[in-house]
């Protein structure tokens, strides 16, 4: 039981990585019901949604990375007794999002030229180029919401984070249902419509969230209204800080729009079944990736504090946590893998949706093998993010994803020496050695010697 209490203990864990595990849950329930209701509206629309959602989260998300570090910042002067700066660091998190609504915009008019360079079908295509096009207008307003939700992520409040969350997926999933289909009289938008719904709910957040951060209680304690002025030192520091962040993970974005892409060329039925895949296994990867992030508010709270052992005795209770919550979804994958398939199943299924179905159950065994390197690889970003090691997670996402992942399958593909199954088989490769390469940065220690803000009273 030692394991369990005090600080860094697996109920430490659990009390901020929960709430966001189900925040996380909410928003899974809400993907995965945006691509069963585009799955019965059309096959094409479900083969669309994916690589046109997965292009869409790569351009933001070098944007949402950065604004989402504002959280460890927080974090970090909560930990180091520094609460009245608080509302300082969010309002540089609300400056960079506000900046970061013109190049999204732009980034909307690239929708053509991106799909045509993945070589789709034309149906797919011209579906691919609405879903994105209509997700961009609106994703100035996901980076509003990940910087205000900053807030309180860094103060480890993640049950707010928690509930908002949950109000976006219950408007977004009835919403979703209404704009695809044309009900209540509305006509029927199939993918614009969905991703409509979704913009809808980003704005939403970001209100909620403003409603709940704008308040006298929080100035007299963070200075919400008193630290609205750009503040030129901290927002190069976010931006040093987040820009390495937000580069990761455009980076692990970019290596899986082509592996994608790269499932698209061998065919219809080998792009549905890795739609339907990488869908169905949304439930487990995103509750990693809320634990993750509260990992990361544990230990950028402990190291603000100067107490790295207690961030590593916590990086050892989240990935105990992950584990077993992997260990569940691989024995779903394994067991039922064509009940898994059959819920994405559209109204009017052809013949190639039996041969996506038939794919389906190897590659579900490759993503029980995936979750066990996504245990290593969550756990490694939530303590190097918190920490601040952000330059090395970028250095290691470049090199593991190039040489790892995008050379050897792009030649694979083009030399046709593999099917989608094999190509799969690269796509768990990349994931192990990214898995060892930040379980030798966490062994190493050099993060736990990262000071990014100075305790209260510590002196210049």
């Amino acid at each position: 039981m030692t394991r369990w209490h005090g600080p860094g203990g697996i109920a430490h864990v659990l009390r901020l990585g929960l709430p966001l595990l189900a925040g996380m849950g909410s928003l899974t329930a809400m993907h995965l019901t945006d691509r069963i209701f585009l799955g019965w509206y059309s096959q094409d629309a479900l083969a669309a949604s994916l690589p046109a959602g997965v292009t869409f989260f790569l351009l933001t998300s070098f944007f949402l990375g950065t604004a989402g570090y504002a959280g460890v910042l927080v974090a970090q002067h909560v930990g180091a007794g520094l609460s009245a700066m608080v509302g300082r660091v969010v309002w540089q998190g609300i400056y960079f999002a506000v900046l970061s609504f013109v190049p999204l915009l732009l980034l909307a008019l690239a929708a053509e030229p991106i799909f045509e360079a993945m070589g789709h079908a034309p149906p797919v295509r011209r579906l691919e180029v609405v879903y994105y096009r209509v997700l961009m207008f609106g994703a100035g307003l996901m980076v509003l919401e990940a910087s205000l939700a900053a807030f309180f992520s860094g103060r480890g409040l993640t049950r707010v984070i928690m509930f908002v969350n949950f109000g976006g997926a219950l408007l977004n999933i009835p919403l979703n249902y209404i704009l695809i289909f044309g009900k209540l009289g509305l006509p029927a938008l199939g993918v614009a419509g969905s991703a409509l719904a979704t913009a809808t709910a980003w704005g939403t957040m970001a209100a909620a969230y403003g409603v709940l951060i704008f308040t006298r209680d929080n100035d007299r304690l963070y200075g919400v209204f008193r630290g609205f002025r750009f503040d030129t030192a901290l927002f190069a520091r976010l931006v040093r800080l987040g820009m390495p962040g937000g580069a990761q993970v455009f980076l692990d974005v970019f290596a899986a729009m082509v592996f994608i892409a790269l499932s698209g060329r061998l065919g219809r039925a080998e792009l549905t079944a890795t739609s339907i895949v990488l869908s169905a296994n949304t439930p487990a990867f995103l509750p990693l990736i809320g634990l993750s992030q509260g990992l990361a508010v544990i230990v950028g709270q402990a190291m603000g504090a100067g107490k790295p052992a207690e961030a590593v005795r916590a990086a050892g209770s989240a990935a105990r946590v992950m584990a077993v919550y992997m260990a569940i979804m691989a024995v779903i994958f394994l067991a039922v893998p064509d009940q898994l398939a059959r819920i994405f199943a559209p109204n009017d299924p052809d013949a190639s949706f039996a041969d996506a179905v038939a794919f389906c159950r190897p590659l579900f065994a490759w993503a029980a093998v995936l979750g066990c390197c996504d245990i290593v690889i969550h756990m490694g970003f939530g303590v190097l993010r918190g920490a601040g090691d952000t330059r090395y997670l970028m250095w290691a996402a470049a090199a593991v994803s190039v040489f790892a992942l995008v050379i050897p399958a792009a030649c694979a593909v083009a030399y046709g020496w593999v099917g989608v199954v094999g190509l799969w088989g690269f796509f768990a490769f990349y994931a192990a050695v990214m898995a060892v390469v930040l379980w030798l940065r966490y062994r190493g220690g050099t993060w736990q010697t990262l000071r990014l803000v100075k305790p209260a009273g510590s002196g210049p």
